[in-house]
């Protein structure tokens, strides 16, 4: 037997310190300290490549993440919209007498009697709302509150047989007559009424009796108006003092004057102005103008020591409620009655 090949063995031991590594098929591979390093650094690189890419693959889910949260709050937006809020509030109020009340004019003494339709005058209450906001302010409740009712004194006894049916959207029931003075009393209605965001309306509200019997004295009230609007929420306006026309031939409100008997029943004159008094009184009171009239023609009168003064006394016509305005007077024209804006909102 022969000694080993001495030059294999220099040929395998060439390359002195070189690394053993074994394949995954079991061969056996020898490398150079150069060839280790050079894999090694081969190795770092891969390594580096591939936390790097892991990083970058982080990142962009991140993002695509929040381009879709993004997309997702843009798209909820777009469908609810943003945080819509009203503002309702009343900017104006006013009280007056004026046509335009759908009516019937009958002879109670006749039993089926035929009855006449007739445009009346009687109490409205105008109202400027204002909701200066981002979302529309929707009323859906109106209510009126008397907190005084009383009838005036006629200072005149007249009357007939003739009867005149109203149709006011807020009737006095037949239980809150004003003679005797009727005790506080709230009358409400369902509405449907729309204030649109950033815009002033105008709602106008009738009140009065729904029969008027031939020779009635005009009657005279304090109210609220209460609006319910936007979920429950209120909005109160008043107090207001209102007074109607009436049915007396010898007294009743003509504009902002009054007609007067020349000789008034004994302690009237002074009746009315103590009750006209009383009202006057009230807080934070909005004074029709009939109301204000009503207290100068009174106490005009009371000074004259000849009666009424001349130029307070309007020309004849029938008493109220009106079917024409009085001799010489446009109800839509003369200063004294309130134009009439065909955009005003009436209740059905």
């Amino acid at each position: 037997m022969g000694s080993p090949d001495q030059a294999g063995a220099q040929a395998n031991n060439a390359y002195g310190n070189a690394t053993q590594n074994i394949t995954h098929g079991g061969d056996i591979v020898l490398e150079s300290p150069e060839e280790v390093r050079r894999r090694a650094k081969h190795n770092r690189f891969v390594r580096i490549g591939i936390a790097l890419g892991l990083v970058v693959a982080a990142t962009v889910g991140i993002v695509v993440f929040q381009i879709e949260q993004d997309s997702q709050t843009s798209n909820d937006l777009a469908r609810s919209g943003p945080e819509l809020k009203s503002n309702l509030a009343a900017s104006q109020v006013s009280a007056y007498i004026e046509g335009g009340i759908d009516g019937e004019e009958y002879d109670a003494s006749v039993q089926n009697a035929a009855r006449t339709k007739v445009n009346l005058y009687g109490p409205h209450i105008d109202i400027t709302l204002g909701n200066i906001a981002n979302g529309t302010s929707l009323v859906t409740k109106a209510s009126i509150t008397f907190n005084r009712l009383q009838s005036l004194k006629s200072c005149a006894a007249v009357g007939g047989q003739l009867v005149v049916s109203a149709n006011y959207q807020f009737q006095i029931p037949d239980n809150q007559q004003p003679v005797p003075p009727a005790k506080p009393f709230t009358l409400t209605k369902p509405i449907s009424y729309e204030v649109t965001a950033n815009k002033h309306d105008r709602l106008m509200l009738t009140v009065g009796l729904p029969a008027i019997p031939d020779g009635n004295s005009p009657w005279l009230g304090v109210v609220d108006v209460i609006l319910e609007h936007d979920g429950g929420q209120q909005l109160k306006i008043g107090p207001i003092a209102l007074v109607d026309t009436g049915s007396n031939s010898e007294f009743y409100p003509a504009g902002d004057k009054w007609k007067i008997p020349d000789k008034p029943a004994a302690g009237c004159i002074d009746e009315n102005i103590k009750l006209v008094s009383e009202v006057l009184k009230t807080p934070n009171l909005v004074v029709s103008r009939e109301v204000a009239g009503l207290d100068r023609a009174l106490r005009n009168f009371k000074a004259s020591p000849t009666g009424q003064p001349k130029a307070d006394v309007p020309s004849p016509f029938a008493p109220g409620p009106a079917k024409t305005p009085p001799t010489g007077q446009d109800g839509d024209g003369d200063p004294s009655y309130p134009a009439v804006d065909p955009g005003v909102y009436t209740l059905l």
